[in-house]
């Protein structure tokens, strides 16, 4: 179990939340007793607090304005777009799965206690944020936190009316989290030791429209993006049946095959990892074809055989591509 007196959290929503209460015209200076509170900037997103802070402060707060009304007045400062940098690197990101895997990726940036996952199992997905400490009321504030984020990336990749498969939160009732819940039909799950969303894998494939849309090659290879994902556009930019390599690509970016190598390496990436997640994400869109048969997708993907394009199909998600399939259209019936 975690000890949080040695552990960190990032600002992130700190400055939006406190500008929200003094907004509402609640002074913040009673929370702020703790002399190391004026030594912090808590008003930088991109600053750090330690964790044993961050929760002593939730808690008054969270005491002081109420806990339905903590999540119902003041949930709104609770974004996954207010981290920061962080927020920003996060939502350069092309598509759904490129933007979680970067949160598992800079998980300990966040939170040094954090345990971010995500897990594949054919036609559906789970994404988990798991805090790794003693339980605690200022644990729970900050798990409430989590899954008011986690929703909100959700809503922001497919809308509003975002619909989840199931939810699983820590608390062991959802009242005061009823006016950031979905509304429709689906399971919450109490009493879990992580926060937690279950959904359909093929949202993994969403395009992320708010990164250069409908940009020219040259605006890609041209962008500030990291190069991993400038890679991933191109990738997408290729016509289907054609996967570039890194002699390919090099020259597209105007460098040398080794340069690229290393400022992948440097990012803490390489074109295996990259091409192995555009290989799933776009079996996940091609699989949405039911014109297309397996041996089509498989050559489309330049598998030299069906057969070996099923095994590691099987190895990203633990089942086959047509029973996949089956899963899904069922699940749409």
């Amino acid at each position: 179990m975690g000890n949080k007196k040695f552990d960190i959290a990032l600002n992130s929503f700190l400055p939006e939340l406190l500008n929200g209460l003094e907004d509402s015209g609640i002074s913040i200076h009673k929370y702020l007793k703790n002399s190391f509170y004026r030594k912090l900037d808590l008003y930088d997103p991109n600053s750090y607090i330690p964790i044993i802070l961050l929760e002593e402060l939730l808690i008054d707060i969270n005491y002081d304005v109420g806990l339905s009304n903590f999540s119902s007045d003041f949930g709104k400062h609770f974004k996954s777009t207010t981290m920061g940098d962080f927020s920003k690197h996060f939502y350069q990101s092309p598509n759904f799965l490129t933007l979680l895997d970067e949160t598992i990726k800079y998980q300990r940036y966040i939170r040094s206690n954090y345990e971010v996952k995500l897990v594949i199992n054919g036609p559906v997905s789970r994404y988990s944020v798991k805090i790794v400490e003693a339980p605690s009321q200022g644990k729970l504030v900050c798990e409430e936190i989590d899954i008011m984020r986690i929703l909100d990336a959700f809503r922001i990749a497919f809308g509003p009316k975002f619909l989840p498969l199931e939810i699983g939160i820590t608390g062991k009732k959802t009242k005061n989290l009823h006016t950031i819940l979905p509304l429709g039909d689906y399971k919450v799950k109490l009493n879990q030791d992580e926060s937690w969303v279950l959904f359909n894998s093929n949202l993994l494939s969403k395009k992320n429209e708010i990164i250069l849309p409908n940009s020219s090659i040259d605006n890609i290879v041209k962008s500030n993006n990291p190069v991993s994902f400038r890679i991933e556009m191109m990738l997408d930019s290729f016509q289907t049946g054609h996967i570039p390599n890194m002699e390919e690509l090099a020259i597209l970016f105007e460098i040398s095959r080794r340069t690229l190598e290393r400022k992948l390496l440097n990012e803490g990436s390489n074109f295996a990892i990259i091409k192995e997640k555009y290989l799933l994400r776009k079996s996940f869109e091609l699989l949405q074809d039911s014109k297309l048969s397996v041996k089509e997708i498989a050559e489309q993907l330049n598998y030299s055989n069906s057969q070996n394009y099923i095994r590691r199909f099987k190895a990203w998600t633990s089942t086959t591509p047509s029973k996949y399939r089956l899963s899904m259209s069922q699940n749409d019936c």
